[in-house]
């Protein structure tokens, strides 16, 4: 019965990955196995096209401006910008995508790949990271006292589905997020700091969820470790090692063009949906707009960590810009941690409401204090159990 029940989440994940996998094997197979078909190199910019081709040969243009998987292709051709005059100028905002240098370093070997290497594995490294992250979010499933399958949470997100689609980055921005509250629920707080440094090194946006992890430890009065600084500072870092590499390419106010005044982006984008009608689109819009409002009131209200985590994303909501949340593939991509969170905060049948064990303020950590919640919070129950476990 335990070993069944330690390969469920191993099974779900697996099970996410055969799921993102055909999606995305179908939509290369439209297009003779041509993995730029994901990249979206774009048609109407003839020296990114030209930039392209010189690199991989036959490509799959796509219409318009294609997408950002092309963006993740140049930094992953020079993920250290050690030579931008070569691929940094064909970044539209260089200091604003090459934030997110954790999936192109990876995609691109450190920047050792051959481009025609580096563009299968932009696909690859994505849907073994929607397997690791669906298995993931399974194994926090049931430290919150969930079922296995709803790590399902993580695969079945459309913003997860989108970017595995389009060769971007939130796939594993996700990854880390899950793995972060994992760890913290797990009581291995030096190991969560880490995997949230990895998850605001793959998207800028992420570091909200370090702000969610503080208030939840004030919440829960548990003690605020200093290395929990560590997203803010490497971050930091990276940005100024950017500003030294590109130089003359960096420009600081394009970085602020994806948000604009408080619900303004979603009042712009609804009337657009509307005339012409774009399901699709207005669906997602007013779910994304419905959970930025009821996944930081359940968070605070239940003092849930993964609902605090996401929070933030909240505020991003009521500033993103009319582009972003114009269409579902952005939007969905950008406030994805919404999504699931708000499926691992539903109030399933035999979910765990009794006596709370919470870490006392300023006390050893082999010496918990038993208090007395009211409403208890399921979030601290599992983070009990897996201290106990720690220590066994």
């Amino acid at each position: 019965m335990t070993r069944s029940r330690g390969l469920a989440p191993l099974l779900i994940g697996i099970i996410g990955m055969l799921i993102s996998s055909f999606v995305v094997g179908s939509f290369v197979a439209d297009n003779d196995w041509n993995p730029t078909t994901l990249v979206k190199f774009p048609e109407q910019d003839p020296a990114a096209l030209a930039y392209a081709e010189d690199l991989l040969g036959d490509i799959v243009p796509a219409p318009g401006l294609g997408h950002d998987g092309k963006f993740y292709f140049v930094q992953a051709m020079d993920p250290f910008f050690l030579d931008p005059d070569q691929h940094a100028i064909y970044l539209d905002r260089p200091t604003y995508r090459a934030q997110r240098m954790i999936y192109p370093l990876l995609a691109g070997g450190f920047g050792l790949f051959s481009p025609g290497f580096t563009v299968w594995a932009m696909i690859v490294v994505n849907l073994i990271a929607v397997g690791v992250g669906t298995w993931l979010t399974a194994l926090l499933a049931r430290e919150l006292g969930l079922p296995a399958f709803l790590g399902m949470a993580f695969a079945l997100n459309p913003g997860i589905l989108v970017s595995a689609l389009v060769d971007t980055a939130e796939v594993f921005a996700m990854l880390f997020f899950v793995l972060a509250a994992f760890m913290i629920l797990r009581d291995r707080m030096l190991a969560a700091s880490i995997a949230l440094t990895l998850a605001a090194l793959t998207r800028e946006t992420m570091i909200l969820a370090t702000f969610g992890v503080v208030a939840y430890l004030v919440l829960t009065k548990r003690r605020r470790p200093v290395h929990l600084a560590l997203p803010i500072a490497i971050s930091g870092i990276w940005w100024i090692y950017l500003r030294w590499r590109l130089g003359a390419l960096t420009d600081s106010v394009q970085d602020t063009q994806a948000i604009g005044l408080p619900f303004a982006g979603f009042a712009d984008a609804f009337q657009r949906w509307l005339n012409p009608l774009e399901p699709a689109d207005l669906l997602m819009g007013i779910v994304l707009v419905a959970l930025a409002v009821i996944v930081p009131w359940r968070a605070i209200q239940g003092r849930s960590l993964v609902g605090l985590m996401a929070a933030g994303f909240s505020l991003i909501a009521i500033i993103m810009s009319e582009p972003v949340w114009l269409n579902y593939f952005d939007s969905s991509r950008v406030l994805a941690p919404l999504i699931t969170a708000y499926l691992l905060m539903i109030p399933f049948p035999g979910r765990s409401s009794s006596t709370t064990t919470v870490m006392a303020p300023n006390r050893d950590r082999d010496e918990p204090k038993q208090l007395e919640e009211d409403p208890p919070s399921a979030d601290r129950v599992q983070s009990t159990r897996g201290m106990r476990r720690s220590r066994e």
